[in-house]
């Protein structure tokens, strides 16, 4: 369906509506950010469950994985009674050792993952521009299949497996491409099927199922280890990446370049011109300056991604040591409760916000992350960390707000490309991250307990002065994108239809015989005189109906 509006005589806004192959694009010439709420009309579920379903299986294990370590770190090194009574007075020493050692098994597991990850995710990102979205998906859920196995295998051999094993399964979910492999698959995907002026809300939707399966993950895995053990638990997360790998098999429509390489993946697919492909796109001259507003959105949410994936390394011991003492399933509280309010943020909050410049929803969410990250440091009790996940809810808009911006700057069909650049420098953030938080934290808990924290808010203050350097260059670039969009499709319209007269012009209805002429004629005259006589019936019965109406009443 096709409907065109050119000339309103009441001045009301020029709309143009294609629907055309389950894909809605509403055009309004006078407001761009009203066409959000039709994007919500029209948005189609696709790879939104694959996300959801990895991250809700990722979330379940981070928690899980810091405790194993934290456990088989305290069994390798010290008794069981001393690993039951750790805070006691006596102990102290041996919760220094215990905090100092996890923290470098964390960063052993963190850099054996990022390592991995990162030439995997390089590869990948390629492979999807080139022969297509589907197979790249299916790569992140096989490595957590095996990785699995591994943490199977640790959790019933507490005290005789050795907790170097972590390295291995780190390093066989890496190779399958990890977390960031699986966000760059999924935005790439979406990045290609949704319209240029709701892809942030499209992408807002999709980066929220981060959340809710950071929402959920924590929970139910905490829930299981406490119930269950940690043996199911790993059998349960092993199982979640397992109906992964179904879903996509089953449901995903695969994406296919407009010109198909001659050359098979398996082939042409291991060159590492698929590394050059996705620096060159990045590094590629752009019109309106979009190369040096890339770089530097590249820049910004780097130093984000820096500060996020620090929080997250060090969260786990920070609320182990003292003077908060939680137990293993009151972090789970904290974390679900955080991701949570992030998911609440993306899933119903940006959208209602969806009219506002990009840049500037950044800015609030980088405000409200800086100010949940000065209390977190300065926390005591329950209520002061609790109250700094609450502060922080509006956290998950900058990176997936700046993802969204990203996308806009390049070709469709270098969207992949861009995401593995993405997830390249995820990967590396990752990777110093851990090395400096978890150097950094044992360094600083004895006289300033939460000093990672207060530097992470430093850092993001950086954010906020370079986005909004962004903030009129970006609205400039967006702006003139979509009146050379509106343009193009109100142009297209019109060609279809010239296409259509043509059509008609050059094969035209075949002029009827004599006898069809003669035919039409006597059924025209038949339909005539029939409603003749019915309007003949009508009108005699009105009249009787009058004479009778009358005579009642004499």
């Amino acid at each position: 369906m096709r409907r065109k509006h050119i000339a309103n005589p009441n001045g009301g806004p020029i709309v143009v509506t294609r629907t055309l192959a389950n894909t809605c694009v509403t055009y309004r010439r006078h407001s761009q950010h009203q066409s959000s709420s039709m994007a919500l009309q029209c948005y189609k579920m696709t790879v939104e469950p694959v996300l959801f379903l990895y991250m809700l299986g990722m979330f379940m294990l981070l928690p899980a994985l810091q405790d194993l370590i934290y456990n088989k770190v305290c069994l390798e090194t010290f008794s069981k009674d001393v690993c039951d009574n750790l805070y006691s007075s006596k102990n102290s020493e041996a919760l220094d050792v215990v905090q100092n050692n996890s923290s470098h098994w964390v960063l052993g597991s963190t850099l054996a993952l990022a390592l991995t990850s990162i030439i995997t995710a390089q590869f990948l990102g390629s492979w999807s521009d080139t022969y297509g979205r589907k197979i790249p998906m299916l790569l992140p859920p096989l490595g957590g299949v095996f990785a699995s196995f591994v943490y199977i295998v640790l959790s019933v051999e507490m005290t005789e497996a050795p907790v170097s094993l972590i390295l291995l399964a780190s390093v066989i979910s890496g190779l399958g491409g990890g977390f960031t492999s699986c966000i760059m698959t999924c935005m790439s995907y979406v990045a290609q099927v949704s319209d240029t002026q709701a892809r942030t809300v499209h992408v807002g939707i999709l980066e929220s199922m981060i959340y809710v399966g950071g929402t959920l993950g924590p929970l139910l895995g905490g829930w299981m280890q406490q119930t269950w053990g940690r043996s199911t638990t790993f059998t349960v997360i092993m199982a979640v990446h397992a109906t992964i790998i179904v879903y996509i098999v089953m449901f995903v429509r695969n994406i296919l370049p407009r010109h198909p390489p001659e050359a098979s993946w398996v082939k042409s697919g291991c060159s590492f011109h698929h590394l050059r492909r996705s620096v060159a796109t990045v590094l590629k001259q752009r019109q309106e300056k979009r190369r040096t507003c890339l770089l530097w959105l590249l820049a910004a949410a780097s130093l984000v991604m820096f500060c996020t994936a620090g929080e997250i390394d060090i969260s786990y011991l920070y609320v182990k040591d003292k003077p908060i003492k939680w137990p293993f399933v009151k972090y789970t509280w904290y974390f679900s409760l955080k991701y949570g309010l992030g998911a609440l943020a993306l899933a119903v909050v940006l959208p209602l916000c969806a009219r506002g410049p990009d840049m500037l929803l950044v800015v609030a969410g980088l405000i409200s992350k800086i100010v949940g990250l000065i209390i977190l440091a300065l926390a005591w009790n329950d209520a002061t960390v609790f109250s700094s996940a609450a502060v922080a809810i509006l956290s998950s808009w900058p990176v997936s707000i700046m993802r969204s911006a990203m996308s806009k700057l390049v070709e469709p069909n270098e969207q992949g490309k861009l995401f593995a650049f993405v997830a390249l420098l995820e990967n590396s953030c990752t990777l110093l991250a851990s090395g400096v938080f978890n150097s950094l934290y044992p360094a600083t808990r004895h006289f300033l307990h939460g000093f990672s924290f207060l530097m992470a808010a430093v850092l993001l203050l950086i954010v906020v002065l370079i986005v909004s350097v962004l903030h009129n260059s970006l609205l400039r670039i967006n702006t003139i994108e979509f009146e050379e969009l509106s343009e193009e499709r109100v142009r297209g319209v019109e060609e279809d239809e010239e296409e259509g007269e043509i059509q008609r012009a050059t094969h035209p209805e075949p002029i009827p015989t004599q006898e069809e002429e003669e035919e039409a004629v006597l059924t025209e005259g038949t339909v005539e005189q029939g409603v003749d006589g019915i309007r003949e019936q009508s009108f005699e019965g009105k009249c009787l109906g009058f004479v009778e109406t009358n005579n009642g009443r004499m």
